[in-house]
């Protein structure tokens, strides 16, 4: 059998852990751990605590360990072990960048196609189309799909024909 844990907090590591147990941008398995620091520290056992949580007794003694050992850093989440992401957040926020300034100037709008094909040649970064639609809606992205003609644009000839070439340009699979 382990010996029981504890957590003594000082009135600064308290303040720390009811601030980060109310603020709204932490994230969820992290909150989950601060909850499992706050029961023990309140004088609950891991068996206890694990018990009120419904989680594995293991999971506290281990979420435990890692504030004993680490503090609050210790909570956050670890680095995940396989391929990391091929489109990093500047990546993204390069894009939506971009979308949102010709969006905003009328210049064009884009399909998904066409915005992977913009990040492989200015960014050097594959991710297909439909992945990359998956990013953007998880970053709280919108945009609107554009149609494959350019038959809403009859009455100006110009911009007709600036819409065809830019279509023939930007020929990719996908959406």
């Amino acid at each position: 059998m382990q010996p029981p844990l504890r957590i003594v907090l000082t009135p600064e590591q308290r303040a720390e852990l009811d601030r980060r147990l109310r603020a709204r941008t932490t994230e969820r398995r992290e909150y989950e751990r601060l909850e499992m620091v706050r029961l023990v520290a309140d004088g609950l056992t891991v068996p206890r605590a694990a018990r009120a949580l419904g989680r594995h007794h293991q999971t506290v003694r281990q979420a435990v360990k890692r504030f004993l050992a680490d503090g609050f850093a210790g909570l956050a989440d670890r680095p995940r072990a396989g391929r990391p992401p091929t489109a990093a957040a500047a990546d993204l926020a390069a894009l939506e960048t971009r979308l949102v300034a010709d969006a905003a100037s009328g210049a064009r709008t884009w399909t998904l196609g066409q915005a992977a094909g913009w990040l492989a040649e200015e960014r050097r970064v594959a991710v297909s189309p439909g992945h990359l639609g998956e990013l953007l809606k998880r970053r709280g992205f919108r945009r609107k799909r554009t149609k494959r003609s350019t038959a809403h644009k009859q009455g100006d000839r110009l911009r007709q024909a600036q819409a065809a070439a830019d279509l023939a340009v930007w020929r990719f699979g996908g959406s």
